[in-house]
């Protein structure tokens, strides 16, 4: 089974007439949200991430220009395409409604075809100019990245052909930095392939129905090793849920993510917490650290792509590992994030929907 993510809607609305029509034409086929206010607007956007806003510009409070101004503020939101809808239909209204950011304006009451027909332009529009801005961001890091790497390649491979008298062990060493920084950029370019293909929409899941309780245990065998050498202990707390329709392989890859972030952040001899739970709509993974934390400045932007502000961090994963798993999770219709409190630790939750018996059915086929 294609697992196919939903793209993601939200509605800001002050007019509960209004909000209710576009959520009957829009709620059953893609993820939606609403809003009331322009205040809440801004909350419900910087945690559900919408691919789309359709914004009403004349609100008590902050009124639609204000809103769209602080979307356009913050870059995680940089690609949102925001839609302003008014009753107002002036000239001088559009333009200033584009000057504050808008990508488009509908006025009221709207042509319901034309409303679905720029929501599906902006939609092919919004994935086009993330692609663009990830390979901008590869050949930015590229330079970065690239270099550290290359350089154990070149050095240790002109010692060995300038060299007539090597003995075994110093040949061995040189070999051994050779193979490390070959699997380094190897390693570097697998995801950088990955990413992209999940970002445009050409990666293929295979989807059945799974114990995510052991696709969870299997995530922690594999880090089991590094845990040991950094004398970290890893306390796993199962509940049984409801069998789960995902692909077991790549859930595996986010939660290995998120597990050797964690373990990697934690103090020697210290203990990281790895819990599993669910209920009748969804499945729950959470892992706990009890590390330094995320500087707070920096959470907002964990899950995105090369965004670290040192690159020198990228040593460790090159920034890409927490943007792929929250490729996966999106693709599964899940969630996840991360909640840190400055040397306390950090928590990162991944959530997935149960599927309903009649899905299951159909799960891999």
């Amino acid at each position: 089974m294609m697992i196919r993510p939903r793209s993601k809607i939200l509605a800001v609305d002050d007019d509960a007439v209004d909000i209710k029509t576009i959520e009957k034409l829009l709620g059953e086929h893609y993820e939606f949200r609403t809003a009331t206010t322009g205040e809440e607007a801004l909350v419900v956007a910087a945690d559900f991430r919408p691919d789309i806003i359709l914004l009403d510009n004349m609100m008590p409070g902050l009124d639609g220009g204000q809103v769209c101004r602080q979307i356009r503020a913050d870059s995680g939101l940089r690609h949102t395409k925001i839609i302003m809808l008014s009753g107002k239909s002036m000239v001088s209204e559009r333009i200033e409604a584009y000057r504050a950011g808008a990508d488009d304006y509908i006025t009221k009451p709207f042509n319901e075809d034309e409303l679905l027909a720029k929501i599906r332009v902006y939609l092919r529009l919004k994935s086009v100019e993330e692609v663009d801005q990830f390979k901008t961001d590869v050949l930015t890091l590229l330079c970065h990245e690239a270099r550290t790497p290359l350089n154990s390649l070149i050095a240790p491979a002109e010692i060995l052909m300038s060299e007539d008298e090597i003995n075994a062990d110093e040949k061995k060493l040189l070999i051994e930095m050779l193979h490390s920084a070959a699997k380094r950029m190897h390693r570097f370019f697998e995801n950088v392939m990955l990413l992209s293909s999940l970002k445009s929409g050409k990666w293929k899941f295979n989807s059945e129905p799974a114990d995510l309780c052991q696709v969870v245990h299997e995530s922690v065998c594999d880090v089991a090793t590094m845990a040991v050498e950094r004398k970290i202990k890893i306390k796993e707390k199962f509940d049984a849920g409801p069998t789960v329709c995902l692909d077991s392989q790549q859930i595996k890859r986010v939660i290995t993510a998120i597990l050797d972030n964690a373990i990697r952040f934690s103090q020697s001899g210290g203990s990281v917490d790895v819990c599993v739970s669910g209920d009748s709509e969804s499945v729950c993974v959470s892992v706990t650290d009890h590390g330094q934390g995320i500087e707070p400045d920096y959470l907002p932007y964990v899950f995105e792509e090369l965004s670290d502000p040192d690159i020198d961090h990228h040593s460790k994963g090159q920034g890409l590992g927490l943007a792929i798993a929250r490729q996966i999770v999106q693709q599964h219709n899940g969630t996840i994030n991360a909640e840190s409190t400055k040397s306390s630790g950090t928590t990162f939750t991944v959530r997935l929907p149960v599927m309903v018996p009649s899905e299951l059915v159909h799960c891999g086929k």
